[in-house]
């Protein structure tokens, strides 16, 4: 009976050095993820706050605030556009159409002003 109640005393202690501190640590990280969380909120409103309405990039705000979509951009005629994802989903960003429907983003949408704004939009978000 000796050796049950050390064993029960190894185990213990060895959960009492890891599991405090692994407590404590998941606890803290917690903490600073909620704050991190308050401070993107709270800098997101502000920039909101400060930017024209027209600089508000949201999933189909860049149609309705005026900026030409890219096949008006690059000057695309029909039978580029018939091949097209963007100009058949004119709610949402040409960028999006297009990676939603090829899986990826093509190289020349990365120079476009209408993908910079978003990205701008996103990291300041995020």
């Amino acid at each position: 009976m000796d050796w049950l109640q050390e064993a029960a005393i190894i185990v213990g202690m060895f959960i009492l050095r890891l599991g405090v501190p692994l407590a404590i640590t998941l606890a803290v990280g917690y903490f600073l993820r909620r704050l991190d969380a308050k401070w993107q909120a709270e800098a997101w409103a502000q920039w909101e706050a400060s930017q024209p309405e027209e600089k508000i990039i949201g999933e189909s705000k860049l149609l309705r605030a005026g900026r030409q979509p890219c096949w008006s951009l690059k000057g695309c005629d029909e039978a580029v556009r018939a091949n097209c994802a963007a100009p058949k989903q004119p709610d949402i960003p040409c960028w999006m159409a297009r990676r939603r429907s090829e899986g990826r983003l093509p190289a020349e949408c990365y120079n476009c002003e209408n993908f910079s704004l978003r990205q701008v939009a996103q990291s300041l978000a995020s």
